[in-house]
């Protein structure tokens, strides 16, 4: 590995950040949302942020994230997902400028999602790149196969804990859900 940015955040995160994150179901969010979250009891499609603190909203509705544009919450699934082989697989994705936080954040909430309880509502990434493949929703931002959807809000009865990830920290803080 060399010095690009997937190979530094391997590098520099993977005792703690995989240690946590690996094998599970997540939704990210900053410090702040997290709060709006508990409050609202759910996490929600079309949260009441500003547009400009949204991924990818700049160019408008036609080009908003894939996830966001058919009603769902953007969630990670590490599921058997090996960082190295699916940054060589998938050169295109920027999940590493979410993991363990986007840069500019300089920390991140991780909420652990129950697999089973929203199995419902849940469309795993492979299915949701092939609906994105088949729609030829190609304005539409999507990380292959990692990026899951929740359709619709998803309560709050359905996360099982909730980490942060902090700048200069080497650990992973838990929160209370309430």
């Amino acid at each position: 590995m060399g010095d690009d940015p997937i190979s530094m955040t391997i590098n520099s995160y993977s005792d703690f950040v995989w240690q946590e994150l690996q094998s599970r179901l997540w939704h990210m969010t900053h410090p702040h949302r997290f709060r709006g979250i508990l409050e609202r009891g759910a996490i929600l499609p079309e949260p009441e942020i500003p547009e400009k603190e949204r991924w990818k909203s700049g160019r408008g509705r036609d080009y908003y994230p894939y996830v966001r544009s058919i009603g769902g919450v953007s969630l990670f699934d590490f599921d058997g997902f090996d960082p190295v082989n699916y940054s060589e697989q998938c050169r295109l994705s920027n999940w590493h400028d979410f993991v363990p936080f986007p840069s500019a954040w300089g920390s991140a909430v991780w909420i652990e999602i129950d697999r089973a309880k929203i199995a419902d509502r849940f469309v795993s990434g492979s299915d949701l790149l092939a609906r994105w493949k088949q729609e030829g929703a190609h304005r539409h931002t999507i990380m292959p196969y990692i990026e899951a959807a929740f359709i619709g809000e998803l309560p709050r009865s359905n996360f099982l804990r909730a980490i942060v990830f902090r700048e200069g920290h080497r650990k992973a803080d838990a929160l209370a859900l309430e």
